[in-house]
Parts: structure tokens; sequence; C-alpha cells
């Protein structure tokens, strides 16, 4: 009785601040500065990196990129540096010559791609639900798992936040030819969303399942060559044809340093796989799980079978990589698509409940992921970063 008593007046107090007119620009704002303070970003390995006193070996890579896309080794870079993979990625690059290398713009241009990101979800959520306490539950959630998060501690120089930007936008835009570019952009930002295009292709093939109310097996697959399907594959096509013409003309010598395993696998990484699927989505799994379990209960198996090949590429992909957090999160669109199913299978009174215990759990649950090398990252919150940069500095030596 207690806790439905909470439950009812937490519904109650977030309708009544959901009130103003631009109210999904201020869930957004509240949600991003939310997510802030609880995992608060480690600005200082940054200013280490400015001030020379620390290297952020990726941005230096992606500042010789800038200046000679085409040859980075030849201005003193190795490739053979962790970076033999980056030579294809050129979203960075491209904003380090715009800057002229100023790191600290960049990320201010993320950040602000972060808050966008949001902004969009929450749109689009609310378009679907029409219903502004699912809509702030969600993005509750979403602003505090590793997505969420990564806008603001990514200092790294790995510019994920772009790749998933444009991915979004691919998935709601209508329009052929901003797909086609939009998905190159995400393409030559990241490898893992060359990946993802197929989880954009997923999301038409839903939704032209339910706008059809045809759910075969075949009219599933035919779905994704028609409409916006096709443009998709041509940006493979297209993606593949540079990729091996640059490949071939300025890099024929390149050799990957990665051994082509699956590294969450091996050794000792395989103890921390459950974790690390868990701390990807969180109490989302609990969307994903009743969306799963909403297709089952209404029989849509041929539907069911597609989604969960998908699901089933992206977790078998995200464990070749040390950093799975970062791979997994390209698989975002499942999220979107859980809340579609689920809101055209379930009544509003148990969408609520569900997105509760989600909400709850992603707020309360520190954000720990997987960081390179197996190297396990808690990002604390911002008064534990205060205790502990007064330890450093008064030389407590509470956190040795």
């Amino acid at each position: 009785m207690l806790f439905e008593n909470f439950y009812h007046s937490l519904i109650g107090w977030i309708e009544l601040k959901l009130r103003s007119r631009q109210w999904i620009l201020m869930l957004t704002l509240f949600c991003v500065a939310l997510s802030i303070f609880l995992a608060f970003p480690p600005y200082t390995v940054l200013w280490n990196h400015l001030n020379h006193t620390g290297n952020l070996d990726a941005w230096t890579f992606i500042a010789n990129q800038a200046d000679n896309l085409l040859h980075p080794t030849d201005i003193g870079y190795g490739v053979y540096v962790r970076r033999d993979a980056m030579i294809y990625r050129w979203t960075l690059p491209f904003l380090s010559y715009v800057t002229r290398h100023n790191v600290v713009l960049i990320l201010l241009f993320q950040g602000l791609i972060g808050i966008a990101f949001i902004n969009q979800i929450a749109k689009y959520v609310f378009s679907v639900s029409n219903d502004k306490v699912t809509t702030c539950l969600f993005i509750l959630s979403l602003s505090n798992i590793f997505i969420g998060v990564w806008p603001y501690a990514d200092i790294h120089g790995y510019g994920d936040t772009f790749a998933y930007f444009f991915l979004l936008n691919a998935l709601l835009t209508r329009k052929h030819a901003a797909v086609f570019f939009l998905m190159l952009a995400a393409f030559f930002t990241d490898e893992r969303a060359v990946i993802a295009g197929g989880y954009v292709l997923l999301w038409w093939m839903l939704n032209k399942a339910y706008e059809t109310g045809d759910f075969k097996l075949w009219s599933l697959i035919k779905n994704a060559f028609a409409g916006r399907g096709w443009v998709v594959w041509l940006s493979w096509i297209i993606y593949f044809t540079i990729r091996i013409y640059i490949g071939k003309t300025y890099f024929p010598d390149h050799r990957y340093t990665y051994n082509w395993a699956p590294i969450l696998l091996q050794d000792g990484n395989r103890y921390g796989l459950g974790s690390s699927l868990w701390s990807v989505f969180e109490g989302m799994w609990l969307l994903l799980g009743a969306a799963f379990l909403a297709l089952f209960l209404t029989k849509k198996y041929a539907l069911l079978f597609v989604l969960s090949v998908g699901f089933v590429v992206l977790t078998s992909t995200g464990i070749y990589v040390h950093d799975i957090d970062r791979a997994l999160s390209y698989g975002f669109p499942f999220l979107l698509m859980s809340v579609f199913v689920l809101f055209k299978n379930a009544s509003l009174k148990s969408i609520r409940i569900i997105f509760f215990f989600m909400a709850f759990i992603c707020v309360l649950h520190p954000l720990v992921f997987t960081m390179g090398y197996n190297r396990i990252i808690w990002l604390e919150p911002l008064p534990l970063r205060v205790i502990m940069g007064l330890d450093r500095l008064f030389h407590w030596n509470l956190f040795n």
C-alpha cells in the first residue's frame, strides 16, 4: 500500500511538472544535468592532456589525420599504435580541421549533439505514446545509461556520439537523400555503425509490418528492400567501394593489429562478460524483455525471429572488442523498436509500471562500463568527485 501511494504520487508530480509548453526541452535539459551529476565525466584526464601532463593519443592521431587524411603516418605518428582502425574514421578529423585542432570546441559540440539526441528521442517516444509520463520515465532511463552519458564522458576522441546521432536521424527522416548521407556519415565515424545499418533496416521492417498488418517472414524480408531500405543497401555498397579504393590506393601495406577473435571470451575477460552486458542497458533490459514477451504472446513469431537475429548480431559482434558498452550501444534502435511494440500491444497502465521500474534502476544504478583491455570504469557522482579532489589536495589518502 505504501509503495502504491508513492507510485501514484510520483506519477501525479511528474504530470504537474510537465505542464510547460516547452516541457520536452526542459525534460531533456533536466535529464542531461542529472546524468552528469550522477556520473561526472573524467575532465581531469582531459585537463592533463591539454596541459601536456597526460596523453590522450587518439586526439594526437586525429590531429594528424586532419592535416593529412590519406597519409597520417607521414607526419610522425605510426598507424600501429592502437590507432590502426582509425584511418577510415573521418568525422572527428573533419571537425579537428574545421576547429584548427581545438579539442574543447569539438567536445562542446559533441555535448550539444548529445542533448539533441536525447531531445529527438523524447519527441519520438511522445509521438508514439502520447503520454508525458512514459516519455519522462523513458528519457530518465536513457540519459542515465551508457549511451546517455557518453556524449559528456567521451573525452578520449572516439566520437561515437556523432555516429549515434547520424543513425537516429536516418531512422526518423523520410527523405531518401538524407538517409543516404546520414548513413555514410555514421559509417565513416566508426565501423560499428556499418553493422548498425542493419538495425536501421529492422526498424523500417518493423514499422512497415505494423502499417500493413502483414507479419509473414517473406513480407518482412521484402520490406528490407522496399522504401528507404534500398538506400541502406546503396550506402553500404558506396561505403565499401570508397573504403576498398582508399585502402588499395593510399594504405596498401596497412594491417590491423587486432587478432579477429572474440576478446570478451578470452582469458579473464569472460568473467566480466555478464556485468558488461548488463551495464550497457541496465534497467532498460526490462523494456527489451517486455517487448520480446509482447511479440511472443501476440504470436508474431516471424517478426520476433527477425528481430532476435538482429539482436544476436549485436551481441555477438560486441564481444569482439574490449569496449563492449560502446559497441552494444549502437543497438539503441532496439530500445525504440521496443517502445513501438509495447504501445501496439500493451495498455498504458502496464507500460507506465514497466517504465517506472526501468527508470528506478537506471537512475540509481552506478554508471559502470568496460573500457579498453577489460578495464572497468566507474564514473563517480559529482559530490564524490569533489571529495576525491579534496583528498588529493590535502593528501588524506582516503582513496588510495
